[in-house]
């Protein structure tokens, strides 16, 4: 424990021994920059000097890391964001254990002891701020017999005046995450007006804010002493000395066997409070529950109990919209996965009775992108299953964090509500042209979009088997026009399927969404020209495309014409239409006019897209004259009229 490790240190120790162990931590931080000297980039080694005095003395007093298992979920968190500061965590880790020191930079993943990827200024902060809260959310459910650990950030100045680390700080001040430090110091030649600046929003956010000399040894132990026993989210503020020529002195280094490798106060310090944690969770009455979610292992019949619970919830409902249904299987999920943690975008979340007793436990506001680094650090941190409420609205504010996630492929998922083009009949102030392609084309990212409420659910049970990464899920306030519940083929947990039509077809309708009313309504009006089709719902691209060719085939059919049907952008909808096939769908901003004057001014209505496919099949030969009718005169200028 952070607070129990105090006592075995000098920090509490007589000052004889502090003596002793101030030079041991002056030995340290000189071998320590004489590593740093490796640097790759000296123009950032002034800043690496002035950290490495701060970060050598938290590594030896009080951090608490044991190099044996680099993982093990009660050491301390060491986050350091910046590839820019990558070297003195490789200094520390070389010092404090067996790793060696190498020129090249550090790879999440790969090197034990890198907590996160590298990312733009202040997804850290967040992702910390996170890992917090996960801790903090352990400790509640498991004690601090188990779960006691701090999490240590290592920052620079720009990442304290990003927007999204604000936003985390703001949510680490209000749930009170008094476990949270973050050490950083202003980069030489920058401004101190803005960097005193920073200290105060951080301030005012509920943080308690030390500034220290990043040169007196003192100073820096009553920091770390103080961090240990405050109540609130700390920030060490390490400011360079006057005169960084004759700041620290240079004892001579002792044999190198008596500091470092397994012989540091690291290594030494976190192998006893290792040991004395294994002996506690061994006797612990929750150890099998607890090694359960920090391993992110599913119970074994979860799949089944949560339909079960899902058929009776939605058993009053006689037609529900994806969004009530999404929120209604979040509802009974809760019930049975005590590690699933929502964090909420609280002018998102449907005021439904389903989604009452989300609203009051982890409310965001609107932080969004706060909200996604902080997820991000939830899943990075172990033991929880993070999940967040946004609007579709917000998508790109949280697209950087995203996108982190995406890149260390961690296990989140998002309900982004209300999709679609008009929320009233005022109009649609916003319009989701690009969002749908962008975020399909994010590597790793797997992005649902069901059409009713049983694809809602299929769509949240694929959400929790994709193991490649984040899982986002588009959801619909408005109530589908169709009830089709039992798939023609397929299935949409395998990302697309038959959901309507007939197998000797000769057109294929491909929709998502809402848009699939509109596709089988499409479907009947071709049926009445003679022309065969089948309508295919899909889901989830990502899920499908890593289905076996034969189904793919299967599902799309060969040698017909494919229709693309969606109110995006038709971006990526090659890879299903072929060379023959058309898309029907919205490659501009278009109007601001309720929601069926904008499908009707881009012809997304099933008497447009029957007309376009009589027109193709006629052009091609597949169907005689006589089957094409050409829209009414009223349709054609009702096409031509602006609106």
């Amino acid at each position: 424990m952070a607070q129990a490790a105090l006592t075995d240190h000098p920090l509490a120790s007589p000052a004889a021994a502090a003596a002793t162990q101030d030079a041991v931590v002056l030995r340290l931080c000189a071998a320590a920059r004489l590593l740093l000297e490796k640097a790759r980039n000296p123009a950032h080694l002034a800043l690496l000097q002035t950290l490495c005095l701060p970060v050598t003395t938290l590594w030896c007093r009080v951090l608490r890391f044991d190099p044996a298992h680099p993982d093990w979920p009660d050491r301390d968190r060491f986050v350091v964001p910046s590839a820019i500061l990558h070297p003195l965590l490789q200094a520390m880790l070389h010092l404090s254990g067996t790793f060696p020191f190498s020129e090249s930079p550090l790879e999440y993943g790969v090197d034990p002891g890198i907590e996160t990827a590298p990312g733009p200024a202040g997804q850290g902060i967040a992702a910390a701020a996170g890992m917090a809260l996960a801790e903090h959310l352990l400790a509640k459910r498991y004690g601090r017999s188990l779960v006691n650990h701090r999490t240590w950030v290592l920052a620079r100045d720009a990442d304290l005046a990003t927007g999204v680390a604000m936003e985390a700080a703001q949510l680490a001040g209000r749930f009170g995450l008094t476990q949270l430090a973050v050490m950083v110091s202003p980069t030489p030649g920058t401004d101190r007006t803005d960097f005193s600046n920073s200290l105060a929003r951080f301030g005012a956010s509920g943080w308690s804010i030390r500034k220290v000399d990043a040169a007196h040894s003192g100073a820096i132990n009553a920091a770390l002493a103080a961090t240990l026993r405050a109540k609130k989210p700390t920030l060490i503020a390490c400011m360079p000395p006057e005169n960084p020529q004759h700041s620290m002195p240079h004892p001579c280094l002792s044999p190198e066997e008596e500091l470092t490798g397994p012989w540091s106060p690291t290594a030494r310090r976190g192998a006893t409070a290792y040991r004395s944690w294994l002996k506690r969770l061994a006797r612990h009455r929750q150890r099998t529950a607890f090694e359960r979610e920090t391993t992110n292992t599913l119970p074994s019949l979860l799949m089944e109990d949560w339909s079960r619970l899902c058929r009776r919830a939605m058993q009053p409902m006689h037609q529900a919209s994806t969004q009530q249904a999404a929120i209604a299987s979040l509802h009974t999920l809760s019930a049975l996965l005590p590690e699933l943690t929502v964090l909420t975008a609280t002018s998102a979340l449907p005021r439904t009775p389903a989604a009452a007793h989300i609203q009051p436990d982890w409310p965001c506001n609107i932080q969004e992108h706060g909200m996604a680094g902080m997820l991000n650090g939830m899943s990075l941190h172990g033991g929880i299953l993070p999940c967040g409420i946004a609007s579709i609205i917000t998508v790109d504010r949280m697209r950087a964090a995203l996108r982190m996630a995406a890149l260390m492929r961690r296990k989140i998922i998002y309900l982004l509500t209300d999709d679609g083009l008009a929320l009233s009949h005022d109009g649609a102030g916003w319009q989701p042209v690009e969002q749908l392609a962008s975020l399909r084309a994010m590597p790793h990212l797997a992005v649902f979009r069901p059409a009713n409420a049983q694809e809602a659910f299929a769509c949240w049970k694929a959400a929790m088997r994709w193991q490649s990464g984040p899982a986002v899920i588009m959801l619909c306030p408005t109530l589908p026009e169709h009830s089709h519940t039992v798939p023609m083929q397929g299935s949409a947990a395998r990302g697309g399927y038959i959901l309507h039509g007939s197998h000797t077809r000769q057109v294929t309708l491909i929709a998502s969404g809402p848009e699939v009313s509109i596709a089988l309504e499409t479907e009947q009006l071709l049926q009445q020209h003679g022309i065969q089709a089948a309508v295919v719902s899909i889901p989830c691209w990502e899920v499908f495309s890593n289905q076996p060719e034969a189904y793919k085939t299967a599902i799309l059919g060969s040698n017909v014409l494919r229709v693309g049907i969606e109110a995006a952008s038709g971006f990526g909808w090659e890879r299903w239409l072929g060379n023959q096939g058309f898309f029907v769908g919205m490659d501009d901003f278009g109007i601001s006019a309720p929601a069926n004057a904008v499908y009707e001014r881009f012809g997304i209505t099933a008497g447009a897209i029957c007309a376009r496919v009589l027109k193709h099949l006629r052009a091609s030969g597949a169907t005689e004259e006589r089957f094409f009718q050409a829209p009414s005169s009223t349709s054609r200028q009702q096409e031509r009229e602006p609106l």
